[in-house]
Formats: structure tokens, sequence, C-alpha cells
């Protein structure tokens, strides 16, 4: 009976073990997994602001759209201002322009060859959250008046209920609000989590 009484006790203990280990680790498996998703996440709003800040350079102004900045990725181009000749120490280049020392001469570079050039995903995928069931990015533009000069803006974000849902206990170990790039209230173009 004694034997028996032992064995009892061994099982209990490895069992009791094996769940004070799990519910030690259960934390850091979903730290693991969120320092994952986040990094796909942040890298997808890192670039939907590349694409943002070329269209702005392009046309004074951003878009509100996740599909019109995949278009223009796709099929518009960028300007390439190069310069021909020598700027001496003694002039501006503004200078040595208008003196005919330096040329200037402006190129245009499809926009898919000079920006994202390492993504590994397709760029059709770049509204879509990744984790996200096919949830898009929430993508907002507009301008606003900072002392009489109209700056333009943009928001793009993804709220934290949309790729973390689908882990177990989220709610009680995710802290983080929603991941974002840029504002609608100040002109920055800054991450949340930079």
């Amino acid at each position: 009976m004694k034997t028996v009484i032992q064995i009892v006790l061994a099982i209990v203990i490895i069992v009791l073990g094996y769940f004070v280990y799990d519910s030690i680790m259960e934390p850091v498996r979903f730290r693991q997994e969120v320092q994952v998703r986040e990094a796909e996440i942040i890298q997808r709003l890192k670039d939907i602001r590349e694409v943002q800040r070329s269209h702005r350079s392009r046309y004074q102004r951003f878009t509100a759209d996740l599909d019109s900045l995949v278009m223009f990725f796709n099929v518009d181009s960028l300007p390439l201002i190069r310069a021909i000749g020598h700027v001496p120490d003694t002039l501006t280049e503004a200078e040595a322009v208008r003196m005919g020392i330096v040329e200037r001469d402006t190129l245009w570079i499809a926009a898919r060859d000079s920006l994202l050039r390492n993504v590994r995903y397709p760029v059709e995928q770049l509204p879509y959250v990744p984790y996200g069931q096919g949830a898009r990015f929430e993508m907002n533009s507009g301008f606003i008046e900072r002392g009489l000069v109209k700056l333009p803006v943009f928001e793009a974000s993804v709220q934290a209920h949309v790729y973390m849902g689908d882990l177990d206990n989220w709610r009680v170990y995710y802290t983080r609000e929603d991941l974002r790039v840029g504002s609608m209230q100040e002109a920055v173009l800054d991450g949340n989590w930079e």
C-alpha cells in the first residue's frame, strides 16, 4: 500500500510540476509571438510611410486610400533631378546653375524601381494587416494648419484586437494600444513604437 501511495504522489508531483512550468512559460511564449507579429506589422507600416512620403513629394499631399497607394507604387513615376557639372567652392549650387556651370536634368524613374526594394511580400498585400485574417489597415489623410501654412498629414493604424484576437488571453498579457504611423493632429510621420 505504501508503494502505491508513493507512485500516486510521484505522478501528482509530476503533473503539478508540468502545470507550474506551463503557467510560467505561457507569458513567455505569448511575448515571443507578439514580437513576431509586431515586427511584421511595424515593417508594413514603415512601407506604407515610405510610399506615402513619395506620394507627397510627387503630388504635395498624402492619399487616404490604400488601393490608390498600391496603384501609385505600380504605375506612377518619381522625378530624379541630376546635376551635371561641378559646383566651385566659391559658389552655391543655385548660383552655379544660374551661371551655367552646372546643369540640372530631370529623369523620371518608376516608383516600383526606387521604393520598397527589400519587401518580401507582393506589394498588392500592402493594405492588409499581417495576422489580421484579411483585415485592412485604417488610413486617413488631410491637411492641418500651422502658422498660416497648410501641411499634409496622414495616419495609418491597426487596432490590437485585429492582429491579436486569435491568441488566448491576449487581453491579459497585451498592454499596447493600436499600432500606428503618422498623425492627423501633428505633422509627424513617426510610428508610436518609435
